[in-house]
């Protein structure tokens, strides 16, 4: 994964001065090759401690090699949005309202794509693919995405419980049991209702896979398999249909692996699609 990618998705975790360190790195990728621990600090305006503590929070043993891994992805091209802040204003103020929303979301699915490696969505194929019935569960923006992602499961013959009130989201989940999934859209993780129906998944023995932002949170530590989505882009001003872009994707991956791997699943979708043409 870039270390951009990951500097991005933990924006939200971060403090008010780690928020202005990630944000010049972001802003600067290039430049930060010829810096040392002290020129950023007095770039950004913070002591050296604070850049040492940033660098370790992101999991690296210190500055030195934080700058290594963005030396990395500027030369990778990965995540580096082309340019200053006030450059990439500039650029979309001037690109036309379909240009700008094709980048946006273009730059949210390429996140996307790199907060989940190919391992930690094969292990969700599998457990999907295995299972007995599946419950998704999701509230509020999310649920689209777990409306979306029941249709298509439902395609191809799994039983599917796709519910967006709360009273009827545990009711069902004190049903499930052991080769049963519970898959949880929350982007942020933290929501109380959300963290109860999880835990009640959890004793009931179903295998839980959650979709949440990378950010360390309740929902998350209690997952058998973690999934990621985004919800930054950038300053993008609509952080919303970020995160609907970045969900919808992930259930798209798994839906297509799902298929792709399954003959009965590719007749049934087949199938389906036919009786839609009829109507």
């Amino acid at each position: 994964m870039s270390c951009l990618v990951k500097i991005r998705a933990f924006q939200d975790e971060l403090s008010p001065n780690e928020r202005k360190i990630a944000r010049f790195i972001l802003n600067n990728p290039a430049l930060i090759r010829d810096y040392s621990s002290q020129n950023l600090a007095n770039s950004v305006g913070v002591s050296q401690s604070s850049i040492v503590k940033f660098s370790q929070k992101l999991g690296y043993q210190g500055f030195p090699d934080l700058k290594l891994a963005i030396h990395e992805a500027v030369l990778l091209g990965a995540d580096t949005n082309g340019g200053s802040e006030p450059e990439q204003l500039a650029e979309r103020a001037a690109a036309s309202i379909q240009d700008q929303l094709y980048q946006i979301k273009s730059e949210a699915i390429r996140n996307t794509i790199e907060l989940n490696d190919e391992d930690r969505l094969l292990a969700a194929v599998d457990v999907l693919e295995h299972c007995e019935r599946i419950q998704i569960i999701a509230l509020g923006a999310g649920s689209m995405a777990a409306r979306n992602f029941a249709a298509m499961l439902i395609q191809i013959g799994k039983s599917v419980i796709a519910e967006v009130d709360t009273y009827i989201q545990l009711s069902s989940v004190a049903t499930l049991g052991k080769g049963d999934v519970a898959f949880l859209i929350s982007f942020s993780g933290q929501s109380p209702r959300m963290l109860e129906i999880v835990k009640r998944a959890k004793k009931a023995g179903a295998t839980l896979i959650t979709l949440t932002n990378y950010n360390a949170n309740p929902v998350r530590s209690l997952a058998d398999v973690q999934l990621y989505s985004v919800a930054r882009v950038g300053e993008y001003e609509l952080p919303q249909i970020v995160s609907s872009t970045s969900q919808q994707f992930v259930v798209d991956l798994l839906f297509s692996q799902l298929v792709r791997r399954s003959p009965r699943a590719q007749e049934l979708v087949t199938l389906s699609r036919r009786a839609v043409e009829k109507l």
